[in-house]
C-alpha cells in the first residue's frame, strides 16, 4: 500500500479560521433547520484552502496512527475525500499494516454501501453522484459487518457522537445493525473531520448511528456510550 496512487480530490480556495465558526458562538445556530446546518458546514469545509486541507490531513493521519497503535484490527474502511472532506490520502499512502477498504454504492435492492479492498489493481469508476469508487462486483466486496473499523466522512459532528452526513443515509442504513447492539460495538466507528465542522448539538433521528470517536486535526474525541 505504500505510495498507492489515488484519484485526485477536490479542495477549496479560501482560508477560513476554524475558531470563527464554533457553533456555540452564535444563538442563531440553536434554531437552524437540519438542511441549514448541512449547507453551513458544507460551505465551511469547501472554503478551506488547499494548504489548510493538506495540513489538516497530515495531522489527522498522525492521530489515526496513534489510535490504531499496535492494534490487531485488519480490515479498515476509509474513503476518498470530495467536496472539502478531510482527506485520508496521507494515512492511506503510509499504511503498511492494515487492509484498506473503500465504500461502493450498492443500490439494486436497498441503497447501502459495500466495501472493496484497495489494491494496486483496483479499477475505478464514477457513481451516480459523480464520486470516484472502486469498480468491483458485489461478490468481491464486504459488508460493514465484516469490517473492524470504519473511518467515516461527515458534514458536521458533536461531542456526543452524533454525525450529520450528506443526507443520503447510506452509512446509517449500512450500519443499522450497530443500533441493535449494546455490549459488542463492532465495527468501531470513527468520524473524521476538520475541527471547524463541530456543532454544539446536532439534531438526531431514531435511525441515526452514533460514532464511537471523532478525529480532527486538533484532537481525538471519544464519544460517551448512548
Amino acid at each position: 500500500m505504500d505510495g498507492q496512487p489515488l484519484p485526485p480530490e477536490l479542495s477549496g480556495s479560501r482560508l477560513i479560521d476554524p475558531r470563527r465558526h464554533r457553533g456555540w458562538f452564535s444563538p442563531f445556530f440553536q434554531d437552524m433547520h437540519p438542511n441549514q446546518i448541512r449547507q453551513h458546514y458544507r460551505r465551511i469545509r469547501r472554503e478551506l484552502d488547499s494548504g489548510q486541507q493538506q495540513r489538516n490531513a497530515v495531522a489527522v493521519s498522525c492521530l489515526i496512527q496513534q489510535v490504531l497503535g499496535f492494534s490487531h484490527d485488519r480490515r479498515i474502511a476509509a474513503y476518498l475525500a470530495t467536496q472539502g472532506e478531510l482527506s485520508l490520502n496521507p494515512w492511506i499512502a503510509g499504511n503498511t499494516r492494515q487492509q484498506i477498504y473503500l465504500p461502493k454504492l450498492y443500490e439494486p435492492i436497498a441503497p447501502r454501501l459495500r466495501f472493496a479492498q484497495l489494491t494496486g489493481n483496483t479499477r475505478w469508476k464514477r457513481n451516480r453522484f459523480d464520486i470516484v469508487e472502486p469498480d468491483e462486483h458485489w461478490g468481491d466486496t464486504l459488508s460493514a459487518r465484516q469490517l473492524d473499523i470504519v473511518l467515516m466522512p461527515l458534514v458536521a459532528f458533536d461531542r456526543q457522537g452524533r454525525r450529520m452526513g450528506m443526507g443520503g443515509g447510506y452509512y446509517d442504513r449500512s450500519l443499522a445493525f450497530r443500533n441493535l447492539r449494546r455490549s459488542w460495538r463492532r465495527p468501531l466507528l470513527i468520524g473524521v473531520a476538520h475541527g471547524c465542522q463541530e456543532h454544539p448539538q446536532l439534531p438526531e433521528n431514531p435511525w441515526d448511528v452514533r460514532l464511537d470517536m471523532i478525529i480532527t486535526e486538533r484532537e481525538i474525541i471519544r464519544a460517551p456510550l448512548p
